[in-house]
């Protein structure tokens, strides 16, 4: 009636089985996010706004590589991605400066 036992062993294989998995999802929502950030750098794609054009449409200004893109997206729709050159976001920048200010 020890460990020898095959029921026994079984429930102590999945409780153990349980704990792992518990353990893993306690480090991938406490810390995960922070290690994949630290380990990437956000090198590649930083997110640097996002408004609500409606209730199902979102628009996302996204920088990668010294380029920035205007990201269209929502529910149930294909996203429309359009390259912004560097005159064009400078000046929405600085036009959008000047309204927060007024």
């Amino acid at each position: 009636m020890g460990i020898e036992d095959p029921g026994w062993g079984r429930i102590i294989i999945v409780i153990f089985f349980i704990a792992v998995l518990l353990g893993f999802l306690y480090f991938s929502r406490n810390k995960g996010k922070n290690l994949f950030s630290h380990l990437s750098g956000n090198e590649f794609l930083k997110l640097d706004s996002t408004i609500a054009l409606s209730n199902i449409s979102k628009a996302s200004l996204v920088s990668a590589q010294n380029q920035r893109f205007i990201i269209v997206h929502g529910r149930g729709q294909s996203p429309s991605i359009i390259l912004l050159n560097s005159e064009n976001s400078t000046n929405a920048i600085e036009i959008n400066e000047n309204d927060v200010g007024t």
